[in-house]
């Protein structure tokens, strides 16, 4: 890779490859929640009313579209301070292993050091790799573990 990978805050012309990627991500990795264009583009509008919650970033290397992330921020009192959320990650299989996803962390890092206590990802149990890859970051298991009760029934179920 000749250029290094930069992160560019989502704009609108970004919405259709980004929901592209977004679909992807939930081919390669379900989750067990589907997503639709709906959730897709309730969450750029949120993130676009309120930056203060999360941001969505556009991975770009020279004028290609490599990847995004979802990246959401919280106050945790147990932490004593904001802590950022990894909620999606996710670079194209072709730009894969050439540490653009290093790269992020790294500028999620350095970006938001002086505000934040620490950084967590979202990750399904089940992808070995995305687990071995945070850990290569620094990340370890969490001791608690997140429960989650569901409140209202997902439109696209």
């Amino acid at each position: 890779m000749t250029n290094p990978p930069q992160f560019k805050a989502f704009c609108d012309k970004d919405l259709l490859e980004l929901e592209r990627m977004i679909f992807a991500l939930y081919r390669e990795d379900p989750c067990g929640e589907r997503i639709s264009r709906r959730k897709i583009r309730d969450t750029v509008q949120e993130l676009i009313r309120h930056p203060e919650k999360g941001t969505i970033s556009i991975f770009r290397v020279g004028e290609a579209v490599v990847g995004y992330s979802i990246v959401i921020y919280y106050w945790s009192n147990e932490f004593g301070g904001n802590i950022a959320l990894i909620d999606e990650c996710y670079v194209k299989p072709s730009w894969r292993d050439k540490g653009i996803g290093t790269s992020f962390i790294k500028y999620v890092s350095a970006a938001k050091a002086a505000c934040l206590k620490g950084i967590g990802a979202e990750v399904t149990p089940v992808n070995k790799r995305a687990v071995a890859f945070y850990s290569r970051q620094g990340f370890t298991l969490a001791q608690n573990r997140c429960l989650f009760k569901k409140l209202v029934r997902d439109e696209t179920e």
